[in-house]
């Protein structure tokens, strides 16, 4: 874990298991589980010379992390509140997506901005972890779209150049309690930043 990563525990969690561990043993409530925000499908993502395949996951949890989000964590952020979508194609490009249902508007305002902030720490951190790569961080400003969105990217290039480079882009919004976040990586393509716009704008849009 890194110091990245941020714990939200609601007091008033705290204080319902500790009841709850003082308390006589009783039969056991059904889980609840938060219902599943609406989130994109391969009809919102960005073209590709290959066909996309995948979609939401049906159950909640924390499935994956993407090139620039790995390392956040949301812990003490039930499973049950986090969803995530994939996609992919053969072989040129890859789209994730992370839906996150906060207790409060005020949670996904901060979790929004820590995200945020997260994600712009990005290509600093692959320069400090991968010095054969040359990296280039790009803002490519807001989106207006429920409370708002934003959008950034990274272009990373091995040294010698012939051996490769990455791209990626990523896009944080928030529809009240609900914070929606989207990476997009490819080794073979370049990235078009309009149609990703088009992406995280459909991500958040289709939160509720």
């Amino acid at each position: 874990m890194t110091s990245g990563i941020r714990t939200w525990v609601a007091g008033a969690g705290v204080a319902l298991l500790m009841a709850g561990a003082a308390a006589p043993m009783a039969a056991a409530a059904p889980a609840s589980t938060t219902a599943r925000p609406g989130m994109i499908d391969i009809a919102d993502l960005p073209p590709d010379s290959l066909p996309w395949s995948g979609g939401a996951h049906d159950e909640p949890g924390w499935y994956s992390d993407g090139p620039c989000s790995a390392g956040f964590g949301v812990g003490g952020i039930p499973e049950d509140s986090i969803w995530d979508a994939g996609f992919s194609t053969s072989e040129t490009a890859s789209v994730s997506e992370h839906a996150i249902v906060l207790p409060t508007e005020a949670e996904a305002v901060a979790l929004a901005e820590s995200i945020r902030q997260y994600f712009a720490g990005c290509a600093d951190r692959w320069r400090a972890g991968s010095p054969v790569y040359t990296v280039t961080g790009y803002d490519y400003g807001s989106l207006d779209v429920e409370e708002g969105a934003t959008v950034g990217g990274v272009h990373l290039t091995r040294n010698p150049s012939w051996e490769g480079y990455r791209n990626f882009l990523y896009g944080v919004g928030r529809d009240g309690n609900t914070v929606a976040y989207v990476e997009w990586e490819s080794n073979w393509t370049q990235p078009d930043v309009p149609a990703f716009k088009e992406t995280v704008r459909a991500a958040v849009n289709k939160l509720y």
